[in-house]
């Protein structure tokens, strides 16, 4: 089958690979879909990942089903969270093999789905398999994996409807952010970006102020959008140090920051800060397919303004670049 195979930092290239084999507990997907992640750009430009088929955020087609899945047939259309269980620490024994300690992941322990085929090798229905609706195409399908980080990150904030919440970072994750928020009810949603094409994109998902960081001082914006109280939830889904100082500087008193995005660098930071504002920082990694597949199917959350480039497997070197380089570009999609 063909492949997407990284030879090194910033170096794609499409070729033949061995087809997957089915083991016992796996399934075998034909890949409709799959979406270029910011995960996959921090291990794309740095060396010594030679080797790696990236692909997590994907749909597709059953065609091989292990001989100890229960409930999963061929034929059916699906997405899926990929990783595999040790089956030994303790999370595995309490039957809890989405909490493993270490657990191996798809796309980078392992082959992912920038691929004609994939395969799952921990395959159950409701858990890390799940059907796709036929009302949903196999784009939404690979849209809920970084949607149902959003939903996780937001629903672990508890936001109420009378709150003002900040979301800092307008990436795909940051943005589905503001749907799920605006979803739940939350009554002032302010956004804080720098790419013209996803300040225009917040808007259209239902921020209520856009702030241009690369213009204007965000903090300062956001104090006079609340008269100097701060925002009681901030969702930081920028990973950087500027956005990491940002959220304690805005939030108000008692308040939260949701740290949702990926740090390449070390943070430093200064702790009194914090305490003297009893801020609570929040930690999130997780996420809720379940959940994400109805907001989608719903239509309270969408991702027609979201997928701005498809590219065919044999353009896989071409997706990664845009992804990194175009500014246009929010999520790029691979369609083997």
């Amino acid at each position: 089958m063909k492949a997407a195979v990284m030879h090194g930092a910033k170096d794609i290239r499409t070729e033949t690979v061995p087809d997957p084999v089915c083991e016992t507990h796996g399934v075998i997907i034909k890949v409709k879909a799959c979406g270029v992640c910011g995960s996959d750009l921090h291990v794309y430009k740095r060396d010594g990942q030679t080797g790696t088929i990236f692909g997590h955020e994907f749909s597709g087609d059953v065609v091989e089903v292990g001989s100890q899945v229960q409930g999963i047939k061929a034929g059916i259309r699906v997405t899926a969270a990929g990783f595999r269980p040790c089956g030994k620490c303790f999370w595995c024994q309490q039957g809890k093999m989405h909490r493993c300690s270490a657990m191996a992941l798809l796309g980078y322990q392992f082959p992912g789905a920038m691929a004609q085929y994939v395969h799952v090798p921990f395959a159950a229905l409701g858990r890390s398999i799940f059907p796709l609706p036929e009302e949903l195409a196999y784009e939404d399908g690979a849209s809920v994996e970084p949607l149902s980080i959003s939903y996780f990150s937001v629903n672990r904030a508890q936001p109420k409807e009378s709150e003002t919440i900040a979301v800092i970072g307008l990436g795909v994750i940051g943005l589905y952010a503001i749907q799920v928020l605006k979803a739940m009810g939350v009554g002032k949603i302010l956004a804080s970006g720098r790419r013209p094409s996803r300040l225009a994109t917040a808007k259209i998902c239902g921020a209520d102020v856009v702030i241009d960081a690369a213009k204007d001082d965000a903090v300062q914006t956001i104090m006079q959008a609340t008269a100097n109280l701060g925002v009681n939830t901030v969702l930081e889904c920028a990973g950087t140090q500027v956005t990491f100082d940002q959220s304690v500087a805005m939030a108000r008193g008692g308040g939260k920051i949701m740290l949702v995005g990926i740090y390449e660098e070390p943070l430093r930071w200064e702790p009194l800060s914090v305490i003297s504002k009893n801020l609570t920082l929040i930690g999130c990694l997780g996420g809720n397919f379940p959940a994400s597949i109805e907001l989608l199917k719903s239509g309270k959350v969408k991702t027609k303004s979201m997928i701005t480039h498809s590219f065919s497997l044999d353009q896989a070197a071409e997706a990664f670049k845009a992804q990194l380089r175009d500014p246009g570009a929010i999520k790029v999609m691979i369609k083997p």
